[in-house]
């Protein structure tokens, strides 16, 4: 059935996780969770669509975001992580924004991995959804997990970093042995720049 036909694609995925957002909800009321939400969420898929990517899904406070699902670029690992720099210089505003509802400082975390994936629709003939799954897509997820113990808001697998070392400059991090993973994954942070 062509509904669940599927390719497999090397692609990259981003997850963005927003930081204490268990701590948030208790502080706020229902009503300001959802503006607070929708206030997090503009930045990230502003940021996402204008470096050529594709907003998956919304998962509670997180976003899950593909750089060459429907459409590949040499450079959609470079996309990605520029995308994950410019919602760094967004986050700012939205500090501002919120300051007085909350008494300590918003903090976005991305996670970022490229590698093959199987792109198609997924679910159940009545309720189909286009997405990727892969080993780099559960990565990414896990590296969106492990920035607030290495202190940083962005983490890219050693894939990403091969494929943008040239043009963005990143610093080690560390390396962890992930599920499914035979040798440690290097872990790297970009440096801010002009995203």
């Amino acid at each position: 059935m062509t509904e669940f036909a599927a390719k497999k694609i090397v692609a990259t995925t981003l997850f963005t996780d927003l930081r204490e957002f268990n701590k948030i909800i208790n502080i706020l009321s229902l009503e300001e969770t959802h503006a607070f939400l929708n206030d997090i969420y503009a930045p990230i898929v502003e940021s996402v669509l204008a470096h050529h990517g594709t907003v998956d899904k919304f998962i509670g406070d997180a976003v899950m975001a593909v750089f060459g699902s429907s459409v590949q670029h040499p450079d959609d690992p470079i996309n990605a992580v520029r995308c994950a720099l410019a919602i760094q210089s967004k986050i700012d505003g939205i500090n501002v924004a919120w300051q007085q509802n909350l008494d300590f400082r918003i903090t976005i975390d991305v996670g970022i991995a490229t590698g093959e994936v199987l792109a198609g629709n997924v679910g159940h003939i009545k309720r189909m959804q286009y997405t990727v799954i892969g080993q780099s897509v559960n990565l990414a997820a896990q590296l969106v997990e492990k920035c607030k113990r290495h202190n940083v808001e962005i983490l890219l697998d050693g894939a990403t970093f091969e494929r943008v070392k040239d043009t963005i400059e990143c610093q080690l991090v560390d390396e962890h042995l992930f599920l499914g993973f035979p040798e440690p994954v290097k872990l790297y942070t970009p440096q801010a720049a002009d995203p």
